[in-house]
């Protein structure tokens, strides 16, 4: 058997059955084919229309009384999948994360389309007939349809496009299924006519919305007008008070700001994560069975019952056809220049134009001078992917095993981390979440997590190809809020701080001082210069969003400093010493066009939200996916 054609199976305790044992055993076999057979049964049962099963299993979605059955979902995503990816030669090759792409659109279209075609009902919206033949064919606006690249435009016999026409467009329609594109026409023809009635509905929505000349003007003056000034910042490590808040204070601060404290379901798992790498033996093995290919071997041909010399690496006259054979990378000259070449290939050893096999970036490696000229030399690389071998895989398999048997229930994590010598890692995450933080693809251990059945502590094995892994949920939050007991600190924090600004506030406040300076020295900080200032923006200098400080600023006295300022993250104080001088243009229209298109923006992102939260929708998808 070619080393190509060579499997490594993973479990070790995988065991073959011969024809004889087969017979032996034909009893048992028509036993477990029955068994088999009920359950197929059962299944087909379960999935029926008219089964007890389906109603409370099958259902993927539900949006008030409105329910959407994983199979009807599955079959809608394939035919989705099958328009959207088909190939011209009829054929679908689509990627797992396309695939979850797909799904996770549908999903959401799904629902958009629950919500809103109860909102069209109800406003009348519709596309009749003449306006569905116009989206397509453009004859009566001569706008050109956006299905005309896909499916109507064909090349003469000349190699030239045809020129867009409504008459050529209805003659394709008229083949009707005769034609094979006729599915995905049908499939994008909807979704053109859906989005229209969608724009139409946005389009009511939004025509009671126009902007005022008063709106325009402040628009104008918002974006326009700009003051400029200078200010410090005195934060808590600028001075020291002692200060301890009661116990009264933080469940009060927490009672009153309890929607700052939101929580979502989380599981919190623990897991120990084992490098499928090759060991030394298997660098050593790939090496010398590399080194092997350099010269001609000697073969046994059983055609001709005869030896025969097979040309190596480095005496081949076909390289081409050589690496094809033997390695894994694809035939391609590497053309480097005299310095290069001796940089690149420093530490290697070359020997009769072989560059001798080297280990680099998870690879076996050689390569062989085909030619040198004066000022260059070209190579051909011969490289195989190396990775672990049976042996290492059941090795680090039988330490997995051994871990997961000798410890039911982890309990002390530092202990067995100094054990088995690896470092464990704590990550959290959601339902929905596809992976785990750091594991790339895994979202077998996430449904894991949050399985009822999953118990606090014992060990589950994950084989995620590149690696193994061991690990156990280590915590589960399934509150409501953040209990007081998670954010007690940060709580402190707030009221400490707020209880030391306010004592700056009010000494800097007996020290009726005129001057930035003498504060800056006096709480060791910077005055800092703020520069043309919009009336509109939300953000104070290196300060950040502090829309209430901008206005404090704009709406101050020249060249007076202000009143303390406290806000989290310290007290300000500052003065505005350059206003800017706002005029008006002679015509507001451009503005109010700007705030127009502003509304129907925000209408577009926010109408399908408002709708979706005055219902009540469940989202089942993690049983399924």
């Amino acid at each position: 058997m070619s080393w190509k054609n060579n499997l490594y199976i993973r479990n070790p305790k995988n065991q073959n059955m011969t024809l004889n044992d087969i017979r032996k055993k034909s009893g048992l076999l028509i036993i477990v084919i029955g068994v088999a057979m009920l359950g197929f049964i059962l299944t087909d049962l379960m999935n029926s229309g008219s089964s007890l099963f389906q109603k409370g299993q099958n259902t993927l979605l539900k949006v008030d009384d409105k329910k959407i059955m994983f199979t009807n979902f599955e079959m809608e995503l394939e035919k989705n999948i099958n328009m959207k990816f088909m190939s011209s030669l009829g054929t679908v090759n689509v990627t797992e994360e396309q695939r979850q792409s797909e799904r996770d659109l549908l999903f959401d279209k799904t629902i958009e389309n629950i919500l809103l075609e109860e909102k069209l009902k109800q406003s009348g919206v519709n596309v009749g007939d003449k306006e569905s033949w116009d989206l397509i064919s453009g004859e009566y606006t001569g706008n050109q349809s956006n299905l005309f690249g896909f499916f109507f435009r064909e090349q003469t016999e000349s190699g030239e496009w045809n020129q867009y026409s409504p008459e050529l467009i209805k003659n394709w329609i008229q083949m009707g299924s005769d034609n094979p594109q006729w599915p995905r026409y049908r499939f994008f023809k909807e979704n053109e006519i859906r989005d229209k009635k969608i724009k139409k509905y946005i389009s009511c929505v939004s025509s009671g919305l126009y902007a005022t000349n008063d709106i325009a003007q402040n628009y104008y003056i918002n974006q326009t007008q700009s003051s400029s000034g200078r200010y410090v910042l005195i934060s808590s490590n600028s001075t020291d008070f002692d200060f301890s808040p009661s116990n009264r204070e933080i469940n009060d601060y927490y009672k009153n700001n309890i929607e700052d404290f939101v929580n979502v379901p989380v599981r919190a798992i623990t897991y120990f994560s084992y490098d499928l790498d090759p060991s030394e033996n298997d660098k050593k093995s790939i090496l010398t069975e590399v080194k092997n290919l350099i010269s001609n071997r000697k073969i046994f041909n059983k055609r001709t019952n005869e030896e025969e010399v097979e040309l190596g690496f480095k005496n081949t006259n076909d390289i081409e056809s050589f690496i094809s054979m033997y390695a894994d990378n694809e035939y391609k000259v590497s053309v480097f220049s005299t310095d290069e070449f001796n940089e690149i290939f420093v530490n290697k050893i070359v020997n009769e134009n072989v560059i001798q096999p080297y280990i680099e970036k998870g690879s076996c490696k050689m390569a062989r001078v085909i030619d040198r000229t004066k000022d260059s030399i070209s190579v051909v690389y011969f490289e195989r992917e190396l990775f672990a071998s049976d042996e290492t895989l059941n090795e680090t398999y039988s330490e997995v095993f051994d871990l997961i048997n000798k410890n039911p229930k982890i309990n002390d994590i530092e202990s067995l981390s100094d054990e088995i010598k690896l470092r464990p890692r704590t990550v959290s995450f959601e339902k929905m979440d596809k992976s785990v933080p750091g594991l790339g693809t895994s979202r077998e251990i996430v449904k894991w997590a949050f399985d009822n059945s999953t118990i606090l502590n014992e060990p589950k094995f994950f084989d995620l190809q590149d690696k193994y892994i061991v690990a156990f949920l280590s915590d589960i939050s399934e509150e409501e809020h953040i209990p007081l007991i998670d954010v007690q600190s940060k709580i402190i924090t707030i009221l400490t701080n707020r209880f030391k600004f306010n004592k700056i506030a009010q000494e800097i406040s007996s020290l009726n001082t005129s001057s930035l300076e003498e504060l800056s020295n006096l709480y060791e900080t910077d005055v800092k210069k703020i520069s043309n200032l919009k009336f509109g923006s939300d953000s104070f200098g290196d300060i950040g969003y502090n829309p209430k400080l901008v206005g404090s600023f704009f709406n101050h006295k020249l060249n007076v400093i202000s009143d303390p300022v406290v806000f989290e993250k310290g007290v300000v104080l500052f003065v505005k010493d350059k206003e800017g001088e706002v005029v008006l243009p002679n015509s507001l229209s451009s503005y109010k066009n700007i705030i127009e298109k502003d509304y129907q923006s925000k209408i577009n992102q926010s109408l399908f939200e408002s709708i979706k939260d005055s219902k009540d929708i469940t989202d089942n998808r993690f049983n399924f996916y």
